[in-house]
């Protein structure tokens, strides 16, 4: 019989033995990171709810987010996801937080700051505090707009609206959700720009297993920055944005790579003889799902996007729990 993806094996090993992040026995450093893409994350969101619903959410050391994705992330270290899973789906609630028609008035499309600070402290209240101060810790991924450089916030994180300014610099997207956000010096957007895959930040910093959990099928391919992103880009000029210009270009590229990378990856376990770290398994929709608009706001899609997300990584990763 085939032995199981070693992502798989340690976190099956981890919620037997029921450790914490602070008493591991196997000296691995198990990362989760999760991808965004706007309406796009209730693929990844369901997947994140299917962790919690299997008890693994004690089983990572850390989370790595990149734009919604980040948000996903702090729902599982809150212990949150069911509940705000649903808030994806809750009548008028994202036809609120996206609406390209306010774009025609200058005010931005998709309302982060709306999403964070009234939905999350009064609509749908999550627990910041627990997740600044939880054992798992939470790192949300921005692109600097000066360097094009993905940049780690989990350490300008101090407080609960130090953690709610650095999920939004994550889920900036550029122009569409407003003006650079500023932390520490940095001008911040979306992480999808520079590190959609959060992947390679967990492993810069000593991840040695990486679960990623996608937002496109594997029948989907890498696409391109769009005609508008690109215009939108060019428009500000390289002498006001020089990373944004910079990472555009090579975009594509970097998106292959990385599909080609996770894909090899996923597909190996013990028996091909690969027993080195990083060890990296990928979760993705499943060919025939939804293709889901980034800016898409239909309840009936985007609960069908959490629970197909959800159902994805319950077939992946129950079997292996035994």
């Amino acid at each position: 019989m085939p032995r199981l993806h070693r992502v798989l094996e340690v976190l099956a090993a981890r919620r037997a033995e029921g450790s914490g992040p602070h008493d591991r026995s196997d000296g691995h450093r198990v990362v989760l990171a999760i991808e965004g893409g706007g309406s796009r994350a209730t693929y990844s969101s369901g997947m994140v709810l299917g962790l919690e619903r299997l008890g693994l959410a004690g089983c990572f050391d850390a989370v790595y987010g990149a734009s919604a994705g980040a948000l996903a992330g702090s729902w599982l270290i809150a212990k949150q996801a069911e509940e705000c899973c649903a808030g994806w789906w809750r009548p008028g609630l994202m036809e609120r937080v996206t609406k390209p028609t306010r774009g025609l008035r200058g005010r931005p499309v998709v309302d982060v700051e709306y999403l964070i600070h009234t939905v999350g402290e009064k609509v749908i209240p999550v627990r910041w505090s627990d997740i600044v101060s939880s054992e798992v810790p939470l790192h949300p991924v921005a692109t600097d707009v000066d360097t094009g450089e993905a940049v780690d916030l989990h350490d300008t994180i101090h407080d609960d609206e130090s953690l709610k300014r650095a999920l939004q610099a994550s889920a900036n997207v550029p122009l569409l959700a407003g003006l650079p956000i500023e932390i520490e010096g940095r001008r911040l957007v979306d992480a999808a720009v520079a590190e959609p895959l959060p992947f390679h930040t967990a492993l810069d910093q000593g991840a040695t297993h990486v679960l990623m959990l996608r937002t496109r099928r594997a029948d989907q391919e890498a696409i391109d920055a769009t005609r508008l992103e690109k215009a939108l880009v060019a428009r500000l000029g390289e002498a006001r944005v020089p990373g944004l210009v910079h990472v555009l270009g090579r975009r594509l590229e970097n998106r292959r790579a990385d599909d080609e990378w996770l894909a090899k990856a996923s597909a190996i376990t013990g028996d091909e003889g690969v027993d080195e770290p990083p060890h990296l398994l990928e979760v993705r929709p499943p060919e025939g799902a939804d293709t889901i608009n980034p800016l898409e706001t239909d309840p009936d899609t985007l609960r069908r996007g959490v629970e197909t997300g959800c159902d994805a990584l319950r077939a992946l990763v129950e079997p292996a729990l035994g």
